[in-house]
């Protein structure tokens, strides 16, 4: 339960601090490419519990380093 909640602060912070840049970027032409970068970050973020779990499965249960 410890995982869980760790990843989701973790999510939870960045989010904060992207909705945080968002505010404070002025209205220009470079905003969709950061809005992009932050939201392939955040994909990756939450994606990544997932593959842990696939690569345990894979390998059959066994403790894998996540380090």
């Amino acid at each position: 339960m410890d995982i869980i909640k760790a990843y989701s602060e973790k999510i939870a912070v960045f989010v904060v601090v992207s909705v945080y840049i968002d505010l404070i970027m002025p209205n220009n032409s470079y905003r969709k490419y950061i809005r992009l970068i932050v939201g392939a970050i955040l994909v990756s973020m939450v994606i990544e519990p997932i593959s842990i779990l696939l690569e345990r499965w894979k390998n059959g249960y066994r403790e894998i380093n996540t380090k």
